[in-house]
Protein backbone atom coordinates (compact mmCIF):
# COMPACT_ATOMS: atom_id res chain seq x y z
CA UNK A 1 0.00 0.00 0.00
CA UNK A 2 1.42 3.67 -0.73
CA UNK A 3 1.94 5.98 1.44
CA UNK A 4 -1.45 8.47 0.20
CA UNK A 5 -3.70 5.09 1.06
CA UNK A 6 -2.07 4.88 4.90
CA UNK A 7 -2.88 8.54 5.14
CA UNK A 8 -6.67 7.93 3.64
CA UNK A 9 -7.07 4.75 5.44
CA UNK A 10 -6.28 6.13 8.98
CA UNK A 11 -8.03 9.19 8.91
CA UNK A 12 -10.67 7.44 7.69
CA UNK A 13 -11.12 4.92 10.60
CA UNK A 14 -10.08 7.72 12.89
CA UNK A 15 -13.47 9.56 11.80
CA UNK A 16 -15.82 6.93 12.25
CA UNK A 17 -16.23 6.70 16.08
CA UNK A 18 -15.91 10.68 16.72
CA UNK A 19 -17.30 13.70 14.98
CA UNK A 20 -13.48 15.83 15.50
CA UNK A 21 -14.01 17.29 18.47
CA UNK A 22 -13.51 14.04 20.64
CA UNK A 23 -17.04 13.68 21.38
CA UNK A 24 -19.21 10.92 20.26
CA UNK A 25 -21.28 11.36 16.82
CA UNK A 26 -24.63 11.33 17.61
CA UNK A 27 -26.07 8.75 15.48
CA UNK A 28 -28.95 10.73 14.46
CA UNK A 29 -26.46 13.37 12.91
CA UNK A 30 -25.28 10.63 10.47
CA UNK A 31 -28.59 11.15 8.02
CA UNK A 32 -27.53 13.29 5.07
CA UNK A 33 -30.42 15.88 5.35
CA UNK A 34 -30.93 14.78 1.89
CA UNK A 35 -32.29 11.63 3.24
CA UNK A 36 -31.48 8.03 4.15
CA UNK A 37 -30.87 5.80 1.32
CA UNK A 38 -31.91 8.41 -0.95
CA UNK A 39 -28.24 9.29 -2.15
CA UNK A 40 -26.78 6.53 -4.50
CA UNK A 41 -23.33 6.90 -4.97
CA UNK A 42 -20.19 5.18 -7.62
CA UNK A 43 -17.09 4.91 -5.74
CA UNK A 44 -13.91 5.48 -7.71
CA UNK A 45 -10.71 4.50 -5.99
CA UNK A 46 -8.02 1.94 -6.70
CA UNK A 47 -6.58 0.58 -3.72
CA UNK A 48 -9.03 -2.05 -2.42
CA UNK A 49 -8.25 -1.57 1.10
CA UNK A 50 -9.14 2.37 0.18
CA UNK A 51 -12.48 1.67 -1.13
CA UNK A 52 -13.65 -0.36 0.98
CA UNK A 53 -13.25 1.58 4.01
CA UNK A 54 -14.75 4.63 2.24
CA UNK A 55 -17.54 2.58 1.35
CA UNK A 56 -18.00 1.67 5.00
CA UNK A 57 -17.60 5.26 5.69
CA UNK A 58 -20.39 6.19 3.18
CA UNK A 59 -22.63 3.47 4.09
CA UNK A 60 -22.22 4.79 8.14
CA UNK A 61 -23.13 8.12 7.26
CA UNK A 62 -26.27 6.87 5.55
CA UNK A 63 -25.81 6.66 1.67
CA UNK A 64 -25.91 4.03 -0.31
CA UNK A 65 -22.86 2.66 -1.99
CA UNK A 66 -24.07 0.90 -5.74
CA UNK A 67 -20.74 0.01 -6.92
CA UNK A 68 -16.88 0.72 -7.51
CA UNK A 69 -14.52 1.21 -9.59
CA UNK A 70 -10.62 0.98 -9.59
CA UNK A 71 -9.98 2.11 -12.81
CA UNK A 72 -11.02 5.19 -15.09
CA UNK A 73 -12.60 3.49 -17.99
CA UNK A 74 -14.52 0.72 -15.30
CA UNK A 75 -15.71 4.25 -14.06
CA UNK A 76 -16.67 5.98 -17.15
CA UNK A 77 -19.12 2.12 -18.08
CA UNK A 78 -20.52 1.77 -14.18
CA UNK A 79 -21.59 5.80 -14.53
CA UNK A 80 -23.66 4.92 -17.47
CA UNK A 81 -24.89 2.05 -16.60
CA UNK A 82 -25.92 2.23 -13.05
CA UNK A 83 -26.67 5.97 -13.26
CA UNK A 84 -26.16 6.76 -9.94
CA UNK A 85 -26.98 10.16 -8.44
CA UNK A 86 -22.88 11.46 -7.07
CA UNK A 87 -19.12 9.81 -7.96
CA UNK A 88 -16.79 10.22 -5.22
CA UNK A 89 -13.33 9.99 -7.65
CA UNK A 90 -10.08 9.19 -6.83
CA UNK A 91 -7.50 11.67 -9.07
CA UNK A 92 -4.81 9.16 -8.80
CA UNK A 93 -6.33 5.92 -10.62
CA UNK A 94 -3.84 3.44 -12.43
CA UNK A 95 -3.86 2.56 -15.91
CA UNK A 96 -4.04 4.84 -19.35
CA UNK A 97 -7.09 6.84 -17.77
CA UNK A 98 -6.82 8.57 -14.39
CA UNK A 99 -9.61 10.33 -12.45
CA UNK A 100 -9.76 13.86 -14.02
CA UNK A 101 -10.31 11.96 -17.75
CA UNK A 102 -12.94 9.87 -16.69
CA UNK A 103 -14.80 12.49 -15.43
CA UNK A 104 -14.23 14.68 -18.71
CA UNK A 105 -15.66 11.59 -20.17
CA UNK A 106 -18.51 11.09 -17.65
CA UNK A 107 -19.46 14.86 -18.35
CA UNK A 108 -20.03 14.42 -21.84
CA UNK A 109 -22.27 11.71 -21.44
CA UNK A 110 -24.33 12.85 -18.27
CA UNK A 111 -24.87 15.81 -15.32
CA UNK A 112 -23.81 13.11 -12.51
CA UNK A 113 -22.25 15.46 -9.94
CA UNK A 114 -18.21 14.82 -8.81
CA UNK A 115 -16.37 15.09 -5.76
CA UNK A 116 -12.55 14.70 -6.41
CA UNK A 117 -10.35 12.91 -3.41
CA UNK A 118 -6.81 13.43 -4.47
CA UNK A 119 -3.83 13.56 -1.93
CA UNK A 120 -2.45 16.49 -4.78
CA UNK A 121 -1.99 19.60 -3.49
CA UNK A 122 -0.33 20.99 -6.54
CA UNK A 123 -1.79 23.94 -9.23
CA UNK A 124 -1.60 22.17 -11.97
CA UNK A 125 -3.73 19.19 -11.08
CA UNK A 126 -5.99 21.17 -9.48
CA UNK A 127 -6.11 23.16 -12.66
CA UNK A 128 -7.28 19.73 -14.14
CA UNK A 129 -9.60 19.10 -12.18
CA UNK A 130 -11.65 22.37 -11.68
CA UNK A 131 -11.71 21.99 -15.64
CA UNK A 132 -14.05 18.99 -15.36
CA UNK A 133 -16.99 21.05 -13.30
CA UNK A 134 -16.35 19.19 -10.19
CA UNK A 135 -18.64 19.88 -7.43
CA UNK A 136 -16.28 19.53 -4.42
CA UNK A 137 -12.65 18.60 -4.19
CA UNK A 138 -10.80 17.24 -1.29
CA UNK A 139 -7.41 16.83 -0.21
CA UNK A 140 -6.16 13.53 1.60
CA UNK A 141 -6.04 13.03 4.71
CA UNK A 142 -9.77 14.59 5.21
CA UNK A 143 -12.04 14.15 8.44
CA UNK A 144 -15.93 12.09 7.89
CA UNK A 145 -17.47 15.61 8.31
CA UNK A 146 -15.65 16.68 5.41
CA UNK A 147 -16.96 14.08 2.95
CA UNK A 148 -20.18 14.36 4.45
CA UNK A 149 -20.38 18.20 3.88
CA UNK A 150 -18.66 18.13 0.56
CA UNK A 151 -21.45 15.34 -0.37
CA UNK A 152 -24.15 17.08 0.77
CA UNK A 153 -23.55 20.73 -0.84
CA UNK A 154 -22.54 18.71 -3.88
CA UNK A 155 -26.25 17.00 -3.84
CA UNK A 156 -28.38 20.33 -3.18
CA UNK A 157 -25.68 21.94 -5.73
CA UNK A 158 -26.47 19.38 -8.35
CA UNK A 159 -30.34 19.74 -7.64
CA UNK A 160 -30.13 23.37 -8.02
CA UNK A 161 -28.31 23.16 -11.12
CA UNK A 162 -31.43 20.75 -12.80
CA UNK A 163 -34.24 22.15 -11.56
CA UNK A 164 -32.31 25.70 -13.62
CA UNK A 165 -32.47 23.61 -16.39
CA UNK A 166 -35.63 22.72 -15.79
CA UNK A 167 -37.22 25.48 -15.53
CA UNK A 168 -35.08 27.35 -18.42
CA UNK A 169 -36.46 24.45 -21.09
CA UNK A 170 -39.63 24.61 -20.00
CA UNK A 171 -39.36 28.32 -20.27
CA UNK A 172 -38.19 27.93 -23.60
CA UNK A 173 -41.23 25.47 -24.56
CA UNK A 174 -43.17 28.38 -23.17
CA UNK A 175 -41.59 31.21 -25.87
CA UNK A 176 -41.91 28.57 -28.72
CA UNK A 177 -45.14 27.81 -27.63
CA UNK A 178 -46.28 31.19 -27.36
CA UNK A 179 -43.76 32.06 -31.25
CA UNK A 180 -46.00 29.60 -32.95
CA UNK A 181 -49.49 30.91 -31.02
CA UNK A 182 -48.87 34.19 -32.37
CA UNK A 183 -48.04 33.21 -35.91
CA UNK A 184 -51.92 30.75 -36.17
CA UNK A 185 -55.16 31.87 -36.52
CA UNK A 186 -57.03 30.89 -33.73
CA UNK A 187 -60.50 29.68 -35.47
CA UNK A 188 -59.03 28.50 -38.30
CA UNK A 189 -55.19 26.87 -37.59
CA UNK A 190 -54.15 28.21 -40.24
CA UNK A 191 -51.21 31.26 -40.70
CA UNK A 192 -52.07 33.93 -39.26
CA UNK A 193 -51.00 37.38 -41.24
CA UNK A 194 -48.00 37.49 -39.16
CA UNK A 195 -47.31 34.16 -39.88
CA UNK A 196 -47.79 33.88 -43.48
CA UNK A 197 -45.61 37.28 -43.84
CA UNK A 198 -42.83 35.49 -42.17
CA UNK A 199 -42.76 32.68 -44.09
CA UNK A 200 -43.64 33.44 -47.53
CA UNK A 201 -40.97 36.42 -47.59
CA UNK A 202 -38.82 33.45 -46.87
CA UNK A 203 -40.49 31.32 -49.17
CA UNK A 204 -40.21 33.92 -51.66
CA UNK A 205 -36.40 34.52 -51.50
CA UNK A 206 -35.83 30.90 -52.04
CA UNK A 207 -37.97 31.07 -55.20
CA UNK A 208 -36.02 34.08 -56.76
CA UNK A 209 -32.53 32.18 -55.56
CA UNK A 210 -33.46 28.76 -57.54
CA UNK A 211 -35.67 30.47 -60.17
CA UNK A 212 -38.69 28.50 -59.56
CA UNK A 213 -42.15 29.27 -59.77
CA UNK A 214 -45.12 30.15 -57.75
CA UNK A 215 -47.72 31.51 -57.76
CA UNK A 216 -50.08 33.85 -54.92
CA UNK A 217 -53.80 33.31 -54.47
CA UNK A 218 -56.02 35.55 -53.02
CA UNK A 219 -59.87 33.72 -51.85
CA UNK A 220 -62.44 35.54 -50.83
CA UNK A 221 -65.55 33.82 -48.99
CA UNK A 222 -68.53 35.10 -50.92
CA UNK A 223 -71.52 35.85 -48.55
CA UNK A 224 -70.16 35.75 -45.39
CA UNK A 225 -72.37 38.68 -44.20
CA UNK A 226 -75.18 37.04 -44.70
CA UNK A 227 -74.52 33.80 -43.23
CA UNK A 228 -74.15 35.65 -40.22
CA UNK A 229 -76.72 37.63 -40.22
CA UNK A 230 -79.38 34.72 -41.12
CA UNK A 231 -77.41 31.91 -39.74
CA UNK A 232 -75.79 33.36 -36.77
CA UNK A 233 -71.84 33.84 -35.88
CA UNK A 234 -71.87 30.63 -35.12
CA UNK A 235 -71.96 29.27 -38.82
CA UNK A 236 -70.47 32.10 -39.84
CA UNK A 237 -67.20 30.79 -38.46
CA UNK A 238 -67.78 27.33 -39.37
CA UNK A 239 -67.80 28.45 -42.79
CA UNK A 240 -65.01 29.57 -42.54
CA UNK A 241 -63.29 26.99 -40.73
CA UNK A 242 -64.99 24.64 -43.87
CA UNK A 243 -63.27 27.02 -46.45
CA UNK A 244 -59.54 26.71 -44.49
CA UNK A 245 -60.31 22.52 -44.95
CA UNK A 246 -61.03 23.31 -48.67
CA UNK A 247 -57.93 25.47 -48.86
CA UNK A 248 -55.56 22.77 -46.95
CA UNK A 249 -56.67 20.00 -49.46
CA UNK A 250 -56.60 21.75 -52.55
CA UNK A 251 -52.54 23.11 -51.49
CA UNK A 252 -49.60 21.13 -50.53
CA UNK A 253 -48.37 20.71 -47.02
CA UNK A 254 -45.30 22.65 -48.36
CA UNK A 255 -47.63 25.25 -50.08
CA UNK A 256 -48.35 28.74 -47.42
CA UNK A 257 -51.84 29.08 -46.50
CA UNK A 258 -53.36 32.16 -43.99
CA UNK A 259 -56.20 33.66 -43.47
CA UNK A 260 -55.05 37.50 -43.31
CA UNK A 261 -58.50 39.09 -42.11
CA UNK A 262 -61.98 38.43 -41.49
CA UNK A 263 -62.73 36.52 -44.79
CA UNK A 264 -59.66 36.52 -46.36
CA UNK A 265 -57.53 34.03 -47.01
CA UNK A 266 -54.00 33.69 -49.32
CA UNK A 267 -51.76 30.98 -49.99
CA UNK A 268 -48.30 30.95 -51.50
CA UNK A 269 -48.03 27.79 -53.76
CA UNK A 270 -45.57 26.02 -56.02
CA UNK A 271 -46.40 26.01 -59.85
CA UNK A 272 -45.54 24.61 -63.31
CA UNK A 273 -46.52 27.78 -65.75
CA UNK A 274 -49.68 28.92 -64.51
CA UNK A 275 -52.25 29.01 -61.81
CA UNK A 276 -54.69 27.80 -63.49
CA UNK A 277 -54.59 24.18 -62.53
CA UNK A 278 -54.74 25.03 -58.73
CA UNK A 279 -57.75 27.31 -59.46
CA UNK A 280 -59.98 24.53 -61.11
CA UNK A 281 -58.38 22.12 -58.32
CA UNK A 282 -60.02 24.58 -55.43
CA UNK A 283 -63.34 25.05 -57.72
CA UNK A 284 -63.72 21.04 -58.19
CA UNK A 285 -62.78 20.94 -53.58
CA UNK A 286 -65.38 23.13 -53.12
CA UNK A 287 -67.98 21.90 -55.45
CA UNK A 288 -67.12 17.99 -53.67
CA UNK A 289 -67.22 19.94 -50.30
CA UNK A 290 -71.16 21.69 -51.11
CA UNK A 291 -72.52 18.37 -52.79
CA UNK A 292 -71.87 16.35 -49.36
CA UNK A 293 -72.35 19.29 -46.78
CA UNK A 294 -75.56 19.48 -44.06
CA UNK A 295 -75.08 23.03 -43.87
CA UNK A 296 -78.08 25.60 -45.00
CA UNK A 297 -74.59 27.78 -46.71
CA UNK A 298 -73.27 27.19 -49.78
CA UNK A 299 -69.43 27.61 -49.61
CA UNK A 300 -68.47 30.20 -52.97
CA UNK A 301 -65.06 32.38 -52.78
CA UNK A 302 -63.71 34.47 -55.23
CA UNK A 303 -60.35 33.86 -56.46
CA UNK A 304 -57.42 36.24 -57.51
CA UNK A 305 -54.03 35.28 -58.45
CA UNK A 306 -50.39 36.40 -59.50
CA UNK A 307 -47.17 34.71 -60.92
CA UNK A 308 -43.99 35.70 -58.76
CA UNK A 309 -42.29 37.48 -61.32
CA UNK A 310 -38.32 36.16 -60.32
CA UNK A 311 -36.79 39.31 -62.52
CA UNK A 312 -38.07 41.65 -60.55
CA UNK A 313 -38.36 42.88 -56.79
CA UNK A 314 -41.74 42.53 -55.93
CA UNK A 315 -42.12 41.91 -52.21
CA UNK A 316 -45.53 39.86 -50.52
CA UNK A 317 -47.08 42.90 -49.88
CA UNK A 318 -47.47 43.99 -54.11
CA UNK A 319 -47.81 40.20 -54.56
CA UNK A 320 -50.78 40.67 -52.23
CA UNK A 321 -52.22 43.36 -53.82
CA UNK A 322 -51.60 42.59 -57.38
CA UNK A 323 -54.06 39.05 -56.05
CA UNK A 324 -56.48 41.30 -54.65
CA UNK A 325 -57.34 42.98 -57.55
CA UNK A 326 -57.82 40.26 -59.98
CA UNK A 327 -59.52 38.35 -57.11
CA UNK A 328 -62.19 41.90 -57.13
CA UNK A 329 -62.21 41.79 -60.87
CA UNK A 330 -63.97 38.40 -60.69
CA UNK A 331 -66.00 39.40 -58.43
CA UNK A 332 -67.10 42.33 -60.60
CA UNK A 333 -67.40 39.94 -63.46
CA UNK A 334 -69.63 37.44 -61.39
CA UNK A 335 -71.93 39.96 -59.25
CA UNK A 336 -71.55 43.48 -61.21
CA UNK A 337 -70.10 44.33 -57.25
CA UNK A 338 -68.85 48.05 -57.36
CA UNK A 339 -64.90 47.97 -56.76
CA UNK A 340 -65.08 48.22 -53.07
CA UNK A 341 -67.47 45.38 -51.92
Amino acid sequence: MNEESRRTTSIAKDGHGSNGDGMNADPKSRSPSTGIGSITILLVEDEGIVAQDLKETLIQLGYRVIGIASEGVEAVRLAEELQPQLIVMDVGLRGEVDGIQAAHMIQERSHIPVIFLTGHRDTETLRRAVSTGPLGYIIKPFQEVELRCAIEVAIHKHRADVAMREREEALRRNAELMESLSLVDELTQLKNRRGFFELAEQALRVAKREHYAMGLFFVDLNGLKQINDTLGHLAGDQALRDTAIVLQQTFRDSDIIARIGGDEFVALAHVTKDTGALRNRLREHLAEFNARSSHRYVLNVSIGTTIVDIATDDDIQELIARADAAMYEEKRALTGAPPNS
